[in-house]
């Protein structure tokens, strides 16, 4: 019987879980909308038993239909959040997911913004309502009896791997930009002490490399995943690393950058040394590489593909479809739809949407692909942040410009889309046929992880879509040049929408 390698990923949108071979050929693959999330305003939680039964039964479907021996089990989800667990590692309520924008109330106390700069100096990332350091303080500031009984702060895939193993762990990549020191790859305490929080560090599970993860699929994970009792599971880096692992980033002949559009926008690039980085919002990220030397650098907006479900309900355009028709107008739209706000490149919890130059004869589809414009000009931004600068930065600025891009997430199978990224960035976007980038990514590390050889895991033929010229490419660098200065003088507005809307939750008698 061929060995397989069974993928996990709990994704905001979906849960899937593929089984492929070790050639790296996809056997199977079961996926569920994720059923689990609750949103009520700034309210966006997740029940944790349901995520739980959900990875289950997607693993189950998959071990059913792919057959064969199951060689290991690797392990990604969602990143940032807080999943808190008691001291019998049960579920403290639901868990406060990476969309949760309540403890953005926060941001605007005396003294925050400095305790926020005094963590970003250590972890390299300034903390936002998705940050679990956060949201302990506004657990700990709100509902003090809850906050009592947690013992174990983790994260999503941290929480799954503990329902396979009974183990409490978790890997680097994922942790340190809260909790450590990306430089040393060591837990710090300056988070908490900044904060004031009367416990951080300490309810953080044990910190291995992923290669040190392996951890055998507990008897009682086993009878619910159909499998034998022993297999060896994984855990994997965040689903960022992993999707940029399968679109070939940083590996041999593949590329140095990309961007992904799922529920989130997520743009990244690999790099040997991130202090050479032009520009660094306090929003961005660095991780370490999970196998292998080097960096990746990448800011996580909080508005992707949800950006579509936002302009349907709110403006009546388009829907749940990635795919809309180029529809060019004089409308610039400013995607930052969600409660939290904006975490990168634009950091700030009040960034709010916009939509400027409407007139009486704008239709739904204008606004419709203003939307999709609007996620290609926060690609470039973010692009033109991470490109090696200063000495000894090797390729001069105008290669790093136009080098290609890998395109995944769900906007991938948007031709229109990708053509338009392709023209902002005035480089050639690289789109995989291999579906499922993420979870091929996932099995090629653990294949690594387990001995086997990662020959053809990359398979998959790559097409290149070229920027446009002419009139479409000029229409498209003023368009974002306007973007840009509108974002910067919309955003001295945010700080008093925000207090306004407060203001108005209050005279309605609403609550957040």
């Amino acid at each position: 019987m061929d060995g397989l390698i069974l993928c996990v990923d709990s994704g905001t949108t979906s849960v899937k879980a593929a089984a492929f071979g070790l050639d790296g050929s996809l056997r199977h693959i079961a996926e569920a909308p994720n059923d689990a999330l609750h949103r009520t305003g700034a309210r966006v939680e997740q029940d944790m038993a349901r995520a739980s039964e959900q990875m289950f039964e997607v693993l189950r479907a998959t071990v059913a239909a792919a057959g064969g021996r199951v060689e290991g089990i690797a392990l990604t989800a969602q990143g940032d959040g807080l999943w808190p667990l008691n001291e019998d590692l049960a579920p403290v309520g639901r868990a406060l997911t990476w969309l949760d924008g309540r403890s953005g109330s926060l941001m605007d106390e005396p003294g925050m913004s400095e305790a926020l700069a005094r963590i970003e100096a250590v972890t390299g990332a300034r903390p936002t309502p998705a940050s679990a350091s956060l949201q302990l303080l506004w657990m700990q500031r709100h509902d003090p009896p809850r906050f009592a009984r947690i013992r174990h702060a983790l994260r999503l895939k941290e929480w799954l791997f503990c329902q396979l193993t009974g183990v409490l762990m978790a890997e680097p990549t994922a942790l340190l930009n809260t909790w450590g020191d990306w430089r040393t790859g060591a837990v710090s305490t300056t988070p908490e002490e900044a904060l004031g929080l009367i416990r951080g560090a300490a309810l953080l599970p044990p910190l291995r490399p992923v290669a040190e993860t392996v951890t055998p699929l507990s008897k009682a994970a086993a009878r619910r995943a159909g499998l034998p009792a022993g297999v060896p599971v994984i855990l994997g880096p965040g689903d960022v690393q992993s999707t940029a692992l399968g679109l070939g980033v940083g590996l041999p002949g593949g590329v140095a950058r990309c961007s992904i559009f799922g529920t989130s926008a997520i743009h990244l690039r690999r790099l040997d040394d991130p202090g050479r980085m032009r520009a660094k919002p306090s929003g961005a990220m660095i991780q370490p590489l999970a196998l292998g030397p080097g960096y990746l650098c990448f800011h996580p907006s909080f508005n992707g593909t949800n950006l579509f479900r936002h302009v349907a309900q709110n403006l009546g355009a388009g829907g749940a479809d990635h795919t809309v028709p180029q529809a060019l107008s004089g409308l610039v739209l400013h995607p930052f739809f969600e409660r939290g706000g904006e975490r990168a490149p634009v950091t700030d919890p009040r960034a709010s949407g916009a939509l400027l130059g409407l007139k009486g004869d704008t239709t739904p589809a204008q606004i419709a692909w203003a939307a999709r414009e609007s996620l290609a000009f926060i690609a470039r931004m973010s692009h033109e942040m991470m490109r090696p600068g200063g000495e000894g930065s090797g390729a001069p600025l105008a290669e790093h410009l136009t080098e290609p891009l890998a395109l995944g997430g769900g906007l991938a199978a948007d031709r229109a889309f990708a053509e338009f990224l392709a023209t902002v960035l005035g480089a050639e976007v690289e789109i995989r046929d291999a579906a499922h980038v993420g979870l091929r990514g996932l099995g090629a590390l653990a294949a690594t992880v387990l001995g086997h050889s990662t020959e053809g895991w990359q398979a998959g033929a790559r097409r290149r879509i070229p920027p446009a010229g002419g009139a479409l490419a000029d229409y498209a660098a003023r368009k974002y040049d306007c973007f840009r200065v509108l974002v910067d003088r919309l955003g001295d507005s945010w700080a008093e929408l925000a207090e306004l809307g407060k203001l108005a939750t209050n005279l309605n008698g609403e609550t957040e």
